[in-house]
């Protein structure tokens, strides 16, 4: 036995034997299951269905492979906080850390239960990236998210200097642009700006303002 390693018996065929040669190469071939379930160490090239397997929502064509392992290594972590606040920030904290949710309890809330703002700056850093494919992402990304029950209105507060005719001088106002978030977002949209009272912004010509 000592000089015959195979389980085959004394009275084994050539076939048998061949097959048993055969199989034992097989443990030579690399096995590596346990970095199949590893968002660090998968190959990349099978890295999205990892990602599909745990259940990952938010995937980007452009994202880097960094980015996509990163995504997939939270998808546990994400899945147990979903349908909370901190979910909702967690997505807008990827996007961008300047924009905000306020819910209906806090000062510039709706005071509506179970509505929030999510509000997107226009502070000249920011615009570039406020663009309707912006919005309508971080719109379905949180609609993810979410708790059920509650209700959001995505909106982008800017703050511009606008001449007053009968007042003859420069004044700030806060603006605010609401988008219905029981619809997806339209580009077609009135995007006509009004002030923080509802008002039309108009100019000293009577022409409104808009954001463009």
């Amino acid at each position: 036995m000592a000089n015959n390693p195979s389980l085959l018996p004394p009275n084994a065929r050539p076939l048998e034997h061949a097959l048993a040669g055969a199989m034992a190469r097989i443990t030579a071939i690399p096995t590596p299951l346990t970095d199949l379930v590893r968002p660090d160490a998968i190959p990349a090239s099978i890295l999205p269905w990892l990602a599909w397997g745990l259940s990952v929502n938010r995937w980007r064509p452009s994202w880097s492979e960094e980015q996509r392992r990163a995504a997939t290594a939270q998808a546990i972590p994400n899945a147990k906080i979903r349908g909370s606040r901190a979910a909702a920030e967690a997505v807008i904290a990827d996007y961008d850390p300047r924009i905000t949710l306020t819910e209906w309890w806090e000062e510039g809330g709706t005071g509506v239960p179970y509505t929030f703002f999510c509000t997107l700056p226009l502070d000249g850093a920011f615009d570039d990236l406020a663009t309707a494919s912006f919005a309508t992402e971080l719109y379905r990304d949180l609609v993810r998210v979410k708790p059920a029950r509650a209700h959001f209105t995505l909106r982008q507060r800017i703050m511009a200097k606008v001449t007053l005719p009968m007042a003859a001088v420069a004044r700030a106002w806060r603006m605010d642009r609401t988008m219905a978030t029981m619809i997806a977002p339209d580009p077609a949209d009135d995007l006509k700006l009004t002030t923080e009272y509802g008002e039309p912004l108009e100019d000293a010509d009577g022409i409104a303002w808009e954001y463009i």
